[in-house]
């Protein structure tokens, strides 16, 4: 039930009421890979930040085809409004490491290339960062295995 209700709010972007419900799906659940995807927008989007990149950076290792092949309208991704809005937000804050990391997360579920500039970003402001070198060898590694194909 919580999960059904959790997709419900997270349609209609009420971002802080789906993590409430994902979380206990996720708990019960901790494989189900769509709960997570969801739980990752729903981080970027209620400042849980660090949660955010955790989780993603366990998505990441298990299944990066799963956040890279979202589809925005099949799968009712808010990726490409998202960025958007976040993009658009406040100039001065482009530079800043919670701005590049959310862009750099939502952009996976768009755009590996531009997913990859943002970690980029990233690990100029922190080249110690282990999940920021982590997510941008996995990324480097698919975007490799794509274009071998």
């Amino acid at each position: 039930m919580s999960e059904m209700l959790g997709n419900q709010f997270f349609m209609a972007r009420n971002y802080p009421a789906a993590q409430k419900e994902l979380e206990e799906v996720f708990l019960k659940d901790p494989q189900n890979i769509s709960v997570k995807k969801k739980l990752v927008i729903c981080y970027t989007q209620t400042g849980k930040l660090k949660d955010a990149i955790n989780l993603f950076s366990k998505l990441l290792n298990e299944n990066i085809e799963f956040i890279i092949n979202t589809d925005p309208e099949l799968d009712d991704c808010p990726c490409p409004e998202l960025i958007e809005k976040i993009g658009n937000f406040n100039h001065q804050n482009e530079s800043s490491f919670d701005h590049l990391l959310t862009l750099a997360i939502i952009w996976l579920y768009c755009d590996e290339n531009k997913s990859l500039e943002y970690f980029k970003k990233l690990h100029e402001l922190e080249p110690n960062n282990l999940l920021i070198n982590q997510s941008i060898k996995k990324i480097e590694s698919f975007i490799r295995l794509l274009n071998s194909n």
